[in-house]
């Protein structure tokens, strides 16, 4: 787990091996850290060369040479602030990238995204983006429901919650049309400033556990919960097609038309 968190931030698996050696030894040869960290001698110079000039390791000019490391937390400080500035050369040039082809005409499409991360974080930047109107329509299983059910979705709820507050503040218009009274219930305390309605036609028969959420009229993303035994996960569909989003935004608005509003008590 550690060395595998060590490549996530930038090191290479041979690079990650050594620098786990010299935390673990005050300092060391080339052959103590061969031995200790499994990195064959042929390729453990060259791992030596990268961690010295990302500044996370020194060297003593001694015969044999011998290698310490700096202190771990200036060590993986170094190594975020790598890490970041890198990630800051990528943003630019990706965004300038798909900036020029945002500005060609393209073919209308629906995307599909999987994966309880992926669609949080479609969710998130999706409900960011909205700069007039956010509209959700959800299923007989309110999200608040799945948070307490599924631990690793609670802080998403948070953010979301949160989200949706920041957006109603900045005079954003929030609806909502709920399944059920006590979903009503909980979002109206939770985002006292939305408009909640809840529907007045429900299919109890259907076990479909969906999500529909709409901003500004133009980008909508529906997603499903599937669940096989103990295993949650959600897959989305996504699209900011005119024609396709022109089409349900007409639907999901008729919905709201014909839900009753919420009466909080």
């Amino acid at each position: 787990m550690l060395l595998e968190s060590l490549q996530n931030i930038g090191l290479t698996s041979y690079e990650a091996r050594v620098f786990v050696a010299l935390v673990k030894n005050e300092a060391a040869t080339v052959s103590t850290l061969s031995s200790d960290s499994g990195v064959p001698s042929s390729a453990i110079y060259g791992a030596l060369r990268k961690l010295e000039k990302k500044g996370i390791i020194e060297v003593q000019k001694t015969r044999p040479a011998c290698y310490k490391c700096i202190p771990p937390e200036a060590a993986v400080n170094k190594l975020q602030r790598s890490f970041a500035e890198e990630c800051d050369n990528i943003l630019l040039e990706l965004d300038r990238i798909y900036r020029i082809s945002a500005q060609e005409e393209v073919e209308e499409a629906i995307w599909t995204i999987s994966g309880v991360r992926n669609v949080m974080d479609k969710i998130i930047q999706l409900m960011g983006n909205a700069q007039e109107e956010i509209l959700v329509l959800s299923s007989s299983m309110p999200f608040s429901m799945l948070a307490e059910k599924y631990s690793p979705l609670k802080k998403d709820y948070e953010a979301i919650i949160h989200l949706f507050n920041k957006k109603t503040c900045e005079g954003i218009k929030v609806r909502f049309v709920s399944s059920t009274e006590n979903e009503a219930c909980n979002l109206s305390k939770n985002i006292p400033l939305a408009s909640i309605r809840v529907k007045t036609r429900l299919d109890l028969s259907c076990k479909l556990k969906s999500f529909v959420i709409m901003v500004d009229n133009s980008e909508i993303l529906v997603y499903v919960i599937t669940q096989e035994k103990e295993n949650m996960d959600l897959k989305a569909i996504w699209t900011n097609g005119k024609e396709f989003s022109s089409t349900l935004s007409h639907l999901l608005n008729a919905e709201w038309e014909l839900s009753k509003a919420y009466e909080h008590r």
